[in-house]
């Protein structure tokens, strides 16, 4: 049965395409397994050297990648243009940095090596659909493996420009895109060819991939679910901790896990904060600033989500940018909501649209515990003038990254990751070369 795309901006179906079958699957395998015996064979530097050319392309095609994101998705244009020249920026960097990490290593007696794992399962998400999926493949590719990718049902054309952009890089493909359906993921990770999964999605699939990962002993990156928690202290900047929230909670229309979701503020400075974060929710515009959600059928569950967030915590909705769309787009309100006590309600809640929660607390350790009452932690932050109680206080936040006076950005030299229910493995940074490497001893004596 095949899978629709819709246009999130009108509603209206855009096409249809087929599932991949097994036996295309199999032949996707086995053509990544041959290339990867030859690509491992490549030193990193000429890995490198062919892997630029990706950066080269996106280069000469950022307008038309940007316009194609944001047709499908609905990510405004600038942010679309903004995630392709990312991509292009961070392949540079990453193509041009020493990788000497990946070189043998002498000890007195023996010689240690990592090795590439072979054909590396990549099952990325739509909300990023060129940035999540370049910070995944280029250190798996750097390191010598190969990617089979299964990219998001809503992005098919986004997966297929991907897999164009790595096409003639090598004398066989290195990267290959297939629409698969999720009932595939065991027979995939059966194959011995397959050495490992990465996955960035929701809780649920990050359980579902690992249970069948762990079944066949293949190693496993889940990049899952986020609930991001800033704390404001009442010596805070407002106006900046304002300025980056917001920022942080609407750019991309709220879609990604690593947005602020949560400000828990010193009910000291709390309306002051309020009026600052209301002035930056009204600088954003409909349509220019905040696009759709990327599906109708997410608008649905973001309004039923809403509602059981006042039914179970008495949140007191304290701001609202009416969409005035098409009710059949999948535009959204921007909501700002304010809750007069944490709830164990949220303990499992990711808002995955332009909803901010706001939380006051009355003492710091009180604030921690808000922070760290999920079972989330993929980042979070704290704004504080005083630059040594607010490294005390970010080290206290259970979470893969926490920014200070700033929101969370992904970046080739920090390795991005979570703890909890966010996942487990990294992705950037030299610790991403080894997610998908086996270290081999070789002892002479």
């Amino acid at each position: 049965m095949p899978f629709r795309t819709q246009d999130p901006f009108t509603g209206k179906e855009l096409a249809s395409y087929d599932y991949a079958t097994e036996i295309q699957v199999l032949d996707a395998i086995a053509t990544l397994s041959v290339s990867g015996g030859k690509w491992r064979g490549l030193s990193p530097r000429a890995r490198q050297e062919r892997l630029l050319v990706v950066a080269e392309r996106l280069g000469q095609q950022t307008e038309k990648l940007a316009r194609l994101i944001s047709s499908e998705m609905g990510k405004p244009f600038h942010e679309a243009q903004a995630e392709i020249i990312k991509c292009k920026i961070t392949i540079e960097r990453a193509c041009r940095a020493e990788l000497d990490f990946l070189a043998p290593r002498l000890t007195e007696n023996s010689e240690i090596k990592h090795e590439p794992l072979g054909v590396i399962y990549s099952i990325m998400p739509w909300n990023y659909p060129f940035w999540q999926a370049i910070r995944m493949v280029m250190p798996a590719l750097l390191a010598g493996n190969t990617i089979l990718l299964k990219h998001s049902e809503l992005t098919p054309l986004s997966a297929l420009a991907l897999e164009g952009v790595f096409a003639g890089l090598f004398d066989t493909p290195v990267l290959l895109n297939l629409f698969i359906p999720h009932d595939l993921t065991d027979f995939i990770l059966s194959r011995e060819e397959v050495g490992g999964v990465s996955l960035t999605g929701s809780v649920q699939a990050g359980r579902i991939v690992s249970k069948v990962a762990a079944e066949y002993f293949k190693k496993v990156v889940l990049e899952l679910g986020g609930s991001d928690p800033y704390i404001v202290c009442a010596d805070a900047d407002l106006k900046l901790a304002a300025a980056k929230i917001a920022k942080g909670r609407l750019l991309n229309c709220g879609q990604s896990c690593i947005s602020a979701k949560r400000a828990i503020v010193s009910r000291d400075v709390l309306a002051e904060f309020l009026e600052l974060l209301k002035s930056e929710f009204d600088q954003y515009q409909l349509g220019h600033d905040l696009g759709p959600l990327a599906n109708t059928r997410f608008k649905t569950a973001l309004a039923k989500q809403v509602q059981e967030l006042q039914l179970n915590t008495g949140a007191e909705q304290i701001y609202v940018k009416p969409h005035l769309q098409s009710p059949n787009s999948a535009f959204v309100d921007a909501e700002i909501y304010l809750l007069n006590e944490n709830s164990q309600w949220l303990k499992n809640q990711e808002f995955f649209g332009p909803i901010l929660l706001v939380i006051a607390f009355d003492s710091i350790a009180e604030a921690i515990e808000i922070a760290n009452s999920t079972e989330f932690g993929l980042g979070g932050g704290v704004f504080s003038q005083n630059l040594p109680a607010a490294k005390k206080l970010a080290a206290g936040i259970a979470a893969g990254q926490v920014a200070i006076n700033e929101i969370i950005s992904t970046d080739l030299s920090r390795p991005f990751g979570g703890v909890k229910s966010s996942g487990m493995g990294r992705e950037l940074g030299i610790e991403s070369y080894f997610e998908f490497t086996q270290t081999k001893v070789m002892i002479t004596l």
